[in-house]
């Protein structure tokens, strides 16, 4: 009786750890090239990045388009802590 309590414990605080969310703060630099254009720095700031969201948001995404035969690229970088 005395293990399988001690087993349904560390069974319970196993559960509770593993539903925390992991979030970060993030700072983003984006860097938009458009043809003709000179390009375009800004910095945004996201607070209280979880989960799934902050996969899709951490690291390097490139995204190029392009209209009418005028060529944009964004490319964003994240660095989160």
């Amino acid at each position: 009786m005395k293990n399988f309590i001690y087993i349904l414990s560390l069974t319970f605080c196993f559960g509770i750890l593993s539903s925390c969310s992991k979030c970060m703060d993030c700072s983003c630099t984006q860097i938009v090239s458009q043809t003709g254009m000179p390009d375009v720095n800004q910095t945004v700031e996201f607070d209280n990045v979880c989960d799934e969201e902050l996969d899709d948001i951490e690291g390097t995404t490139t995204i190029t388009q392009t209209v009418g035969g005028i060529v944009q690229t964004i490319e964003q970088t994240c660095d989160c802590n």
